[in-house]
């Protein structure tokens, strides 16, 4: 690891695990002399980055079949010659779906910091992982039942279920976060991965999908299909992951280290914690929710709507047109901040003190892509940046600084606290992940507006 990713900060003292693999850990004080056990396999790492692509799947298979599953197919009323007709329930459902899920998982992933997590976090994930399943159960339940009839009564099932869904699912992804910080701290860029391989995952299944299948109903079933699988896998797997050694020592340490530094484990945390640990580690929550806010603004909200062809031309760009957009927007930036995630868990430079010098600039990529070929037939401002190949370049750029740098803000940010602060700090960061997230997709909104009027 580079020196500048050692800060005054950083003062723990050395780890078994990290003198043999190079990787910081959190210090915990050593109890005897027992030595830190290897994660065999890397099957820990693994099971983690699994649990990255669960927190992320219900999302995701939500946002890649709304368009076709939901505003074009339950959404809309067909006559008696098949023609579909919008209605006033798939005009804005990507809006109220944007809503539906990303609110909850912000108001649960901010009440899950505060609630006692009394060692093991078992009791949390399970039950947030048997929600989750119940309700992509209940989803898939309405695939091939005729909901035209009773469309109203269907849309507000469909969105409390989201709530519920994606409640339960803020509470999952905080708590993994939480969890991969009693680990060192390359485990905390293994749920990054694991969040960057899930959209990769889901636009491969997408591109596929659509090559070998035009029946709406049948790739809905197989999206909701392979979300539930992915579930059961990783709920499966947490009950594996608790039987390794490296697990059990690290959660141990964990523990202990609460206890050297005070905490009352039957009472929890107090407010002098929670502030301390926020005035320790605000620098790296802020940069974990502006890497976040930026990339949910860009992508999907705006890159889905920009097009090669500007007004008055036709399509040239080398890939077909009808691929054009999941290869370009949901292919590209999936695939490459995965690349960025992988970077960061093999190099951590610029270091917490400096990192913000390549978060902060960012935000000029969004004046970059509003200025593209976005929305060209609405738009009122010119178009600045015509070339779909530039637009393809940094569209690259921004996807990998983004899996690169959330990658090292996550990682930095139960490191410069306290070691007994270390999982209220992730968890904290956790929450400012989504609340990058929902600011993100609301800002752009703004973009939408300024650049058509």
């Amino acid at each position: 690891m580079p020196d500048d990713a050692v800060t005054d900060h950083d003062t723990r003292e050395p780890d078994p695990e990290r003198n043999n693999s190079d990787e910081g850990a959190p210090f915990i004080p050593s109890s005897g002399e027992e030595q830190a056990p290897k994660d065999v396999g890397n099957l820990v790492y693994l099971i983690v980055m699994l649990h990255g692509v669960g927190t992320l799947m219900p999302w995701n298979m939500f946002i890649t079949i709304a368009p076709e599953y939901y505003t074009n197919y339950k959404m809309k009323t067909f006559d008696e010659n098949g023609t579909a007709h919008a209605t006033e329930y798939s005009a804005n459902f990507l809006n109220y779906l944007a809503i539906a899920s990303q609110f909850p998982n912000l108001l649960l992933n901010f009440i899950n910091i505060f609630v006692t997590v009394k060692g093991d976090l078992t009791k949390r994930i399970s039950l947030s992982l048997l929600i989750v399943g119940s309700m992509i159960i209940f989803t898939m339940s309405f695939v091939y039942v005729d909901t035209w009839s009773w469309m109203g009564t269907f849309f507000v099932i469909t969105l409390a279920s989201i709530v519920l869904l994606n409640g339960a699912n803020g509470i999952y992804q905080n708590s993994i976060f939480g969890l991969a910080s009693d680990f060192p701290f390359k485990f905390t860029n293994a749920v990054i991965i694991g969040n960057n391989l899930c959209g990769t995952f889901v636009t491969v299944v997408n591109i596929i999908t659509t090559l070998v299948s035009n029946n709406t109903a049948n790739a809905a079933f197989a999206y909701f299909g392979i979300s539930l699988f992915t579930l059961a896998v990783c709920f499966a797997s947490f009950f594996l992951l608790k039987k390794q050694r490296f697990y059990q020592y690290y959660s141990k340490r964990a523990m202990q280290a609460s206890a050297a530094e005070g905490a009352d484990k039957s009472s929890g945390p107090s407010a002098k914690d929670y502030l301390d640990a926020f005035k320790q580690g605000w620098p790296q929550m802020v940069n974990v929710y502006l890497v976040f806010f930026v990339s949910l603004c860009i992508f999907p909200g705006i890159m889905v709507d920009v097009r090669d062809e500007l007004v008055g031309q036709k399509y040239s760009f080398i890939l077909p047109e009808r691929f054009f957009v999941s290869i370009t927007c949901f292919l590209l930036f999936n695939v490459f901040a995965f690349v960025g995630s992988m970077l960061a868990g093999r190099y951590q430079y610029p270091g917490p003190e400096k990192l913000w010098m390549a978060v902060y600039p960012r935000l000029l990529f969004i004046p970059f892509f509003a200025f593209c070929n976005y929305r060209p037939l609405t738009r009122t401002w010119p178009v600045l940046f015509p070339s779909t190949w530039l637009y393809v370049f940094m569209g690259i750029i921004m996807s990998v600084s983004s899996g690169y740098l959330s990658g090292l803000a996550m990682m930095y940010a139960p490191r410069i606290v306290e070691p007994s602060k270390g999982r209220i700090a992730s968890m904290m960061a956790g929450f400012f992940l989504i609340f990058g997230i929902v600011s993100g997709l609301a800002f752009t909104i703004v973009v939408s507006a300024f650049i058509e009027h």
